[in-house]
């Protein structure tokens, strides 16, 4: 069993993702700007260990992650005042006036390059909170993070961060990972929601697929050829796939071409929700060609299930060949075709062919790839949004405030 294992892994998916990366590291394809806004900063002072968290009020994932690391932060004991970014940030429908030492920016290219001047008259330091869904990001998002007004940028994986000083990049840069709540590691409670109710009673095998948007970022038309294949071979399953409120379109129109046996669940869920998710499913498929950390792949590893995920990028910073089933990748890809989100560099195509290969070993060994995956939740419950406050943010506060 284990050979079988080690032979259908293969090092592939390991010299593959270290050969695209290599492929990426050129100089000469990412010019450095060396433009750096140097001034005397006015406070001397440290002032209080104080925070304003400027977080999106729209409901998606920059939402999700700024909630979880808000309200650890009052958890513990820090004084945190929450504010809606756009509002302060993007239309100033406030006036700017004192508040307290620190401000978090979350996101950070979210806001008007202009809300560096009404931070200025509110707060001491300015920290934010970035991503990098490819290996570049645009000339004009790197002189935005290379203001001297900006403190710190908080990254949530070492990809991102090799993005960020690949492009030139040079202020400080800290590593915000990612968690998951203590729920993850509780039993799974019940629902009621039926679709999440009807899924947990079928008994057939269930493969989850998370795209909730992006959908070729995400890799949800190498998720389908996959799952189709496998039907070829004559596997018995059923698709879950999370998606997105009002951007589920296409996966509902192209599983219903496939005439594949599936679920959609289109809504947002909540915490205890996902998890009911997780634990009804028996397998993940995640053929990702580009992102920052890509939490559904944490959660699920979290909750004990197995992960067939692309072995490049962001991931690599908590999966490997003992935790998980790497896809190879093939070959550098543009993730998008404008410039206008600012993410314009490149991801990674997973093998296809290797991926269907994993997922055959999965759904042959299921017993025994759920024990396993079972087996190592504990390394990822470990890693708590508390954790996350307590050893990257406040710790990179502290930073900021003793040596700014």
């Amino acid at each position: 069993m284990v050979v079988k294992e080690l032979l259908c892994l293969g090092v592939g998916a390991v010299v593959g993702s270290v050969g695209v990366l290599g492929n990426v590291r050129a100089t000469s394809e990412y010019p450095i700007p060396h433009r750096h806004p140097y001034r005397v900063r006015e406070h001397e002072a440290k002032g209080e260990f104080k925070f304003t968290y400027y977080k999106v009020s729209a409901i998606g994932s920059f939402n999700h992650v700024a909630s979880h690391l808000a309200s650890c932060m009052k958890a513990m004991g820090c004084e945190v005042e929450v504010r809606d970014h756009h509002d302060h940030l993007r239309y100033f429908k406030h006036k700017a006036e004192w508040r307290n030492d620190f401000a978090i920016v979350h996101p950070l290219f979210h806001a008007e390059r202009k809300a560096l001047d009404y931070l200025e008259k509110c707060h001491r330091y300015i920290l934010s909170y970035e991503v990098a869904d490819t290996t570049q990001i645009s000339s004009d998002y790197v002189e935005f993070a290379n203001d001297e007004r900006i403190d710190a940028i908080y990254l949530p994986s070492t990809f991102a961060i090799e993005s960020y000083r690949r492009c030139g990049v040079m202020n400080r840069l800290i590593l915000l990972p990612h968690g998951v709540s203590s729920l993850y590691r509780q039993d799974g409670g019940m629902t009621d929601n039926p679709t999440l109710t009807a899924i947990r009673n079928d008994g057939r095998i269930k493969v989850l697929v998370a795209c909730l948007h992006s959908g070729y970022r995400k890799g949800w038309d190498v998720s389908l050829q996959v799952l189709k294949e496998l039907r070829t071979r004559g596997y018995k399953f059923v698709a879950v796939v999370k998606a997105f409120p009002l951007m589920d379109h296409v996966m509902k129109r192209d599983l219903h071409e496939e005439a594949m046996p599936s679920y959609v669940v289109s809504e947002w869920l909540s915490e205890e929700s996902m998890v009911h998710l997780y634990d009804s499913c028996d397998v993940l498929l995640y053929p990702y060609r580009g992102g920052a950390f890509e939490l559904p792949v944490f959660e699920a590893l979290a909750r004990g299930l197995p992960a067939v995920v692309t072995g490049w990028g962001c991931v690599l910073d908590y999966v490997n060949v003992h935790n998980a089933y790497l896809i190879s990748p093939t070959r550098l890809v543009k993730l998008f075709p404008t410039n206008l989100f600012g993410h314009v560099g490149m991801g990674a195509d997973p093998d296809v062919h290797h991926a269907i290969e994993l997922m055959r070993f999965v759904l042959d060994n299921l017993d025994y790839c759920k024990k396993k995956a079972r087996a190592l939740r504990g390394q990822f419950t470990a890693q708590s949004w508390d954790k996350a406050v307590d050893e990257y943010l406040l710790k990179g506060a502290k930073e900021v405030w003793e040596t700014a």
